[in-house]
């Protein structure tokens, strides 16, 4: 993943909880916010600033912040390399977990019992 993504990542979570609270062995956010590229920062401020996700995780291709799918030469091989990757339908940074975080296995559903129909 991408350094300044991951900085950014951290920044919206601190945003959400009212700036309060700075994860353990982190500096403080002024200092996260200086060390994100002024372009980079400031296309992330502009999508908080309009009450969106400015980073969006990807699950199974689709991005968490408008909750569609990406094209599958976007979600192919982005985990491997360190470039910024944006989303083309909403404009979120996009945060692509490890893939044993992504397959995690569904809860497995119960099956339905028919029910007996009398013929009669």
């Amino acid at each position: 993943m991408n350094p300044f993504v991951e900085t950014m990542y951290v920044l919206q979570r601190c945003a959400q909880t009212g700036g309060k609270r700075v994860p353990d062995g982190k500096p403080g956010i002024a200092a996260m916010r200086a060390s994100v590229p002024a372009p980079v920062l400031a296309h992330f401020d502009r999508l908080v600033a309009l009450d969106r996700k400015g980073v969006a995780e990807v699950r199974n291709g689709i991005c968490g912040a408008c909750h569609l799918r990406l094209p599958a030469s976007m979600t192919a091989g982005a985990s491997a390399h360190d470039d910024l990757e944006l989303c083309e339908n909403c404009g979120a940074y996009l945060v692509f977990p490890a893939p044993e975080a992504a397959a995690a296995p569904a809860p497995a559903r119960p099956r339905r019992r028919l029910r007996a129909v009398a013929v009669v």
